[in-house]
């Protein structure tokens, strides 16, 4: 059976999805909506709007959502603890936390990953992201009204970078960007591990500015990066994608800038995973590459930081199914009980019909054989007597040959030819010869009939008694004498 996945990817200047169809044959593009936001006031009136376009464009029942959030609503921090195990540092996390962060702890949802990068004294890097769940529940509630639960919800970009880290064959330190109209997001790659992320503003006011103001902050964001990780970082190239890509030339300007090439995304083309896409023409990777790799993560079973968790964890499969997996279980207990009980009445009346067979098979055997006084197993015991009545059930009379009467009408009938017309009125069958008697059409079939019984191996001697014809109805009368 084949699943349904929708990435949705919600952020202010759009709200993209793709839904895939995943199975043994591969992966499919089934549909892909693209809804630009132009009033980014009142995000959860332009949200309900813009998912009301895509619920009617694209068929999302019992499909997987992945949804993502915009980056800049949610803090990022880089940490060092002195532990690895998940379970102990989500322990002191919000501990570590609380004071490099504006917003009260308790108000917060927070999901971290560890980094991949050599340990410092002992130290394990960790990369911390934190959103206030009052945003977190509005987003939820405004998705929950379209019946839009989804499993995994994170970062805006995060997916894409995860992606293109573990699907596209890059360096390994490079840096992935995504690029909004107003807003970007930095994604810091080491040996394929996304080790920073932080989000920052642009000036839109032309295209030279846009593209200065963004590898400004880029710069600025790797001076920090290496002090916050503890070592040297040289990116070897960039990859962008994002709603503020268009067709302009962000990308040239920004390798200009920044002094090491930059490339846009396709994951349809660098990915070589979708089989088929009806919509190709239509596609364009700067607005759904977001939407698509969270799709893929789902596909790919991805780790990542994902915000379904405490008050706001998915609904576990048995809370959501609750009742129906139980009205379904009686049912079932209800179907193997009758199973079961049936089998026992079945096993039962065929126990008493087995009794009543053998009861009538040792009546049968007692009243055939009264001579026999024990009987241990009727059934054989009467195959035995029966092949001994056989070999008794001769001629009357015995013969060396020890000829049975039913041999010899066996060997008549398989003689005498069915071309000829003939009636046996007569048979007289004993120890020494045998006497047929009949009529037929012709002397000549009667001379036929000599002539066939004399070609039996049991037969020493073939006698006419008599041949005459009667007037009455003009047919030959004979007796026929065989000798045995």
């Amino acid at each position: 059976m084949r699943r349904k996945i929708l990435g949705l990817d919600i952020r202010h200047d759009a709200v993209s999805a793709v839904l895939l169809k995943s199975g043994i044959k591969g992966t499919d593009i089934e549909a892909h909506v693209h809804v630009p936001i132009s009033n980014q006031i009142y995000m959860e009136t332009v949200l309900a709007a813009s998912l009301e376009i895509i619920v009617e464009k694209i068929d999302i029942s019992g499909s997987v959502c992945v949804a993502s959030f915009p980056a800049d609503e949610m803090s990022y921090r880089n940490i060092q603890v002195p532990f690895k195990g998940r379970k102990k540092i989500k322990k002191i996390l919000s501990y570590e936390l609380e004071p490099t962060i504006p917003f009260p702890i308790d108000d917060l949802i927070i999901d971290f990953n560890i980094i991949d990068l050599p340990d410092i004294a002992n130290r394990h890097n960790i990369i911390a992201a934190a959103v206030e769940k009052s945003r977190l529940q509005a987003y939820l509630e405004t998705l929950g009204s379209f019946n839009i639960e989804p499993e995994i919800v994170t970062v805006g970009g995060y997916p894409a970078a995860l992606c293109a880290a573990g699907l596209v064959n890059i360096n390994e330190n490079w840096l992935f960007i995504d690029i909004d109209n107003n807003k970007s997001t930095l994604f810091a790659i080491l040996s394929g591990s996304v080790c920073l992320i932080r989000s920052f503003p642009i000036r839109s006011d032309a295209r030279s500015f846009e593209t200065e103001s963004l590898c400004t902050n880029i710069r600025h964001t790797l001076s920090a990066l290496e002090e916050i990780i503890g070592l040297d970082f040289t990116p070897e190239g960039a990859f962008i994608t994002g709603c503020g890509l268009g067709n302009s030339g962000v990308d040239q300007d920004m390798e200009q800038s920044l002094g090491f090439p930059v490339k846009r995304t396709d994951f349809i083309r660098d990915t070589d995973i979708i089989k088929e896409h009806a919509d190709s023409q239509l596609w364009n990777p700067h607005q759904m590459d977001n939407s698509f790799s969270l799709a893929l993560m789902e596909i790919e079973g991805t780790n990542g930081l994902n915000f379904r968790k405490g008050p706001f964890a998915a609904k576990k499969f048995w809370e959501e199914h609750k009742k129906n997996l139980i009205k379904t279980g009686i049912l079932a207990g209800l179907v193997l009980a009758l199973t079961f009980f049936n089998v026992f009445l079945d096993s039962y009346f065929m126990g008493k019909n087995l009794t009543r067979l053998n009861n009538q098979i040792t009546g049968v055997f007692t009243s055939t054989f009264p001579d026999v006084k024990k009987i241990v197993d009727p059934l054989h015991q009467m195959r035995i007597k029966i092949q001994e009545a056989r070999k008794n059930a001769l001629l009357p009379g015995v013969t060396d040959k020890n000829i049975r009467a039913i041999d010899i009408l066996n060997n008549i009938s398989k003689i005498i030819s069915k071309n000829i017309d003939v009636d046996f009125t007569r048979l007289v069958i004993g120890s020494e010869s045998t006497v047929i008697s009949g009529d037929t059409d012709t002397f000549n079939s009667v001379d036929s009939i000599k002539n066939s019984l004399e070609k039996s191996d049991l037969f020493k001697k073939i006698i006419i008694s008599s041949a005459n014809i009667n007037k009455s109805d003009n047919r030959v009368r004979f007796k026929i004498k065989i000798n045995l």
